[in-house]
């Protein structure tokens, strides 16, 4: 009997697949339901271009500083600090004016001042300075403070005596043949480095005639004006002159013996009669205005010093070192120049009296410096008073420190207003009728016991008559532009400083 097992052999085959397709149905379940457990937990994550590829895993970046803060800009509190401003009122050009002493008032906002036409004081102070506590912490006394009862006593009583200048015509300037022998003389006999244009302008010689006025017989000492800074105040050195500074401390200058402690102002005893120097001009004309006065115009400077003979020194028309302190009048000795004391060289006075119109300091006026000035009209005639605007004043003198050609009565300087410097100071004026007064030349009771009287030598050049031939046959030099004479080459000495023992002069109004 045969058997038929082909039957189950085929139900055993289906049955096997159907066990995988069963396996494989229920390992997708799984894992389906394992990646959709995946994704609600956060675990994995879909790629929309690669969800069907598989998962992608999101990185976690740790990095070791953090990123940067973007700074937020905060405001910046200012705090503005009142100051005390000193408001100066300027002193009007006559010495009879009536000002009004001010008190500082404290302003955040000062309000600006006109700058001058230079100031060169650095740390002292300049075109509208303010004043501070630093400087003495008192309000300032300006030149222009009440002077209802007249001039303050503290300043009169040791104030430089006036004498009387007459009026009248004289010969203002020089000629080239006077200059060149100045030019010769200063190469020849003097050793100098001088040039003729240096002496330019002062030409053309020309008719001046001055109204009859006073002059002091001495330069300005250091005892009187360290007595008008301690009349102003505490810190009046700085910008109490006009707003602008009156002189160079030795806080601003190696060259000044002035000093400045905050409180007063003082120098050593043994120079208190040597002329003041490191003034500015407006320190010159504040100190003669508050006693009444004034500066000297450049024509009645050069009246009082020749008076109307046509002198070329002082005292006559030769050059004599024994009567004027040049630097050709001090000793060979290899020491340091300087100035000497304002009673110095009787015997080189002018003809009104007047001591070292030639040489020891230059000396301030009040006209501003045009190199062609006495070209113009305005030069000529009745009182001349300069022109109205310039940059620099003129000095007049010569010093301690040029060589003779500067000393005469002739020649003309220039420096800025602002710039002090050790080998300037000035002296004070007045109008006929003001003032105390000595006696004019013969009886010179203001000059030294045992002076003799002045005997002009032989020779003073007659000022009409200058410059019509020059000596040797020199011929006529050329009248080039009027150009600013150097200062002076030789170089200012420092002074030197007091000796700890040394007595100081603080010279304090009492």
């Amino acid at each position: 009997m045969s058997r038929n097992y082909g039957s189950l052999g085929r139900r055993s085959s289906s049955a096997a697949w159907q066990w995988v397709v069963i396996g494989l149905i229920l390992g997708f379940a799984c894992s389906a339901t394992l990646f959709l457990g995946s994704l609600a937990a956060g675990i994995v994550s879909i790629d929309g271009q690669g969800a069907a590829f598989g998962v992608t895993i999101t990185p976690i970046v740790i990095t070791a500083t953090p990123e940067p803060a973007t700074p937020t800009e905060m405001p910046t509190e200012v705090l503005v600090t009142p100051t005390s401003e000193v408001i100066i009122e300027a002193p009007s050009p006559t010495p009879t004016i009536d000002p009004t002493e001010l008190t500082p008032m404290a302003t955040a906002t000062p309000e600006e001042t006109e700058p001058p036409a230079v100031s060169q004081l650095g740390a002292a102070g300049g075109p509208g300075a303010e004043q501070t506590d630093t400087l003495g912490g008192g309000s300032i006394r300006t030149s222009s403070a009440s002077l209802d009862d007249g001039p303050p006593d503290i300043l009169l009583r040791i104030a430089s005596e006036l004498v009387p200048i007459d009026g009248g015509e004289f010969q203002m300037g020089t000629t080239p043949a006077e200059a060149a022998i100045a030019v010769r003389d200063c190469v020849e006999r003097d050793g100098g480095n001088c040039l003729s244009q240096w002496a330019d302008d002062s030409f053309p010689q020309h008719p001046v005639t001055v109204s009859p006025f006073l002059m002091e017989v001495t330069e300005v000492s250091y005892e009187q004006y360290v007595a008008f800074l301690n009349w102003m105040g505490p810190g009046s050195h700085a910008n109490g002159c006009d707003g602008q500074p009156c002189l160079a401390t030795r806080s601003e200058s190696e060259t000044s013996s002035v000093t400045f402690d905050s409180a007063n102002y003082s120098v050593p005893s043994v120079i208190a009669d040597l002329p003041v120097v490191e003034v500015t001009w407006y320190g010159a004309k504040s100190y003669c205005e508050a006693l009444g006065r004034r500066l000297p115009t450049e024509a009645e400077w050069e009246r009082a010093a020749r008076g109307d003979d046509g002198r070329i020194y002082p005292w006559g028309g030769d050059w004599d070192p024994s009567l004027a302190w040049t630097s050709r009048s001090a000793p060979d000795d290899g020491e340091e120049g300087g100035p000497m004391p304002v009673t110095s060289f009787p015997l080189g006075r002018s003809p009104y009296g007047l001591l070292n119109m030639a040489g020891n300091v230059a000396e301030w006026v009040s006209d501003w410096y045009d190199a062609g000035y006495y070209f113009t009209e305005e030069a000529q005639g009745l009182d001349p008073a300069g022109p109205p605007l310039g940059d620099e004043k003129v000095a007049r003198g010569g010093s301690w420190d040029a060589v003779p050609f500067f000393a005469r009565t002739v020649h003309r300087q220039s420096r800025r207003p602002g710039d002090p410097a050790p080998w300037l100071g000035f002296r004070c004026a007045a109008d006929a009728g003001t003032g105390t007064t000595t006696s004019p030349l013969g009886g010179q009771s203001n000059l030294p016991i045992g002076s003799e009287p002045i005997i002009p030598p032989a020779g003073t050049p007659d000022p009409a008559t200058l410059g019509q031939t020059l000596p040797g046959d020199e011929g006529d030099l050329p009248n080039s532009a009027p150009t600013l004479a150097p200062r002076p080459t030789q170089p200012p000495a420092p002074t030197p400083l007091p000796g700890a023992d040394e007595p100081v002069s603080t010279l304090v109004p009492s």
